[in-house]
C-alpha cells in the first residue's frame, strides 16, 4: 500500500496481460474498468447485488464465469486480447476467425483467484456502491473518474488521488436530490457535465 501515492503513470499503465491504451489501462491498475463492468453486467443482465461478484484473476484467461442453480459454472476463456469480443459484437450470433490464437492449456500453466482487497482498490468499491445508488451515482464516478485519471497522466495529481476525485465528486452528486430522476437524455448530460466540473475544482485544491 505504501508505494501506491507514488505510482508513476508509466508504472500504472505497464499492464502485464492488455495493451489497452492509457486511459483503460490506469482504469484497470485502480480496478475501476471492472467497476464499470459491473455496472454494464448489473444493466445489461437485470442482475442483484447478491448475483454479481467481483474476483481477480492474475492470468487474464478466464474473462467472465455464469454459476447456474445446479451448481455448475461456465466460463468464457480466452486470450486477452479485445479482438475476441469486438468480432463477436460484430458477427453475432455467428463466430468469425478474430485474428487471435486459441489457447493453448499446456502454457497457462495454472489458474489462481483472489477476493479484492478494497482498501487497495477503493475505485472498485465506490463503483459498486454507486451501482445500487441510482444513475446518478454511476453516472458522476463515470465523469469524475475521467477527469481524475487524465489528471493523473498529466502528474497533476497522484495515483490514490483518483479515488478521492472520484468519491469526493459522487458524495457531492449524492448529497442533493436535484439529479435523483434523471429521465432524459438532457438531465444526464446536464449531470455529466456538472461532476466534470466538480472533478476540476477538486484536482485543482491538489496543487
Amino acid at each position: 500500500m505504501t508505494e501506491l501515492p507514488n505510482k508513476t503513470p508509466a508504472e500504472a499503465i505497464a499492464h502485464p496481460n492488455w495493451s489497452m491504451g492509457p486511459k483503460i489501462s490506469v482504469d484497470s491498475a485502480t480496478m475501476m474498468n471492472k467497476g464499470l463492468e459491473f455496472i454494464e453486467a448489473r444493466w445489461l443482465f437485470n442482475t442483484s447485488k447478491e448475483q454479481l461478484k467481483v474476483i481477480i484473476h492474475p492470468q487474464s484467461v478466464i474473462h467472465s464465469m455464469v454459476q447456474y442453480n445446479d451448481g455448475s459454472v461456465l466460463a468464457q476463456m480466452g486470450e486477452p486480447d479485445m479482438a475476441t469480443p469486438i468480432a463477436y459484437s460484430m458477427s453475432y450470433p455467428n463466430r468469425i476467425p478474430a485474428g487471435v490464437k486459441p489457447l493453448d492449456f499446456t502454457k497457462i500453466g495454472e489458474l489462481t483467484f483472489l477476493e479484492p482487497d478494497y482498501s487497495r482498490y477503493p475505485c472498485l468499491a465506490l463503483a459498486m456502491e454507486a451501482c445500487f445508488e441510482g444513475q446518478h451515482a454511476t453516472t458522476a464516478i463515470n465523469a469524475a473518474n475521467e477527469v481524475a485519471v487524465e489528471a493523473f497522466l498529466a502528474e497533476s495529481i497522484r495515483f490514490t488521488d483518483i479515488s478521492s476525485v472520484n468519491e469526493r465528486v459522487m458524495s457531492k452528486v449524492c448529497a442533493s436530490n436535484e439529479f435523483k430522476q434523471l429521465d432524459n437524455l438532457e438531465t444526464i448530460l446536464e449531470l455529466d457535465r456538472m461532476a466534470r466540473s466538480y472533478a476540476r475544482e477538486i484536482v485543482r485544491s491538489f496543487n
